[in-house]
């Protein structure tokens, strides 16, 4: 991972998610954005970072794993645990 300025000089309110998670977002002065999300483990299912500046957009898609990986039965596990609270 790349070294990031030590202080943002943007920090978005986080954003709730239905299911309690909270998302917030961080600019830094080198041009970087950092994406901070509660409810781990996650993997990355989707990078879009290339093209033509003038009309693509960057996309990072984050899931719970549900392509396959052990990061969804954990994420599943998780919420029957919270639902049986």
């Amino acid at each position: 991972m790349a070294d990031q300025p030590s202080k943002a000089y943007f920090v978005a309110d986080s954003i709730e998610l239905p299911d309690g998670r909270k998302v917030r977002v961080s600019a830094y002065p080198d041009g970087s954005i950092r994406f901070r999300v509660d409810g781990l483990p996650y993997v990355l299912t989707e990078a879009y970072l290339s093209g033509d500046p003038e009309k693509d957009k960057a996309i990072v898609k984050l899931s719970p794993g549900k392509q396959g990986s052990s990061a969804a039965y954990n994420y599943v596990e998780e919420l029957r645990k919270r639902d049986h609270r």
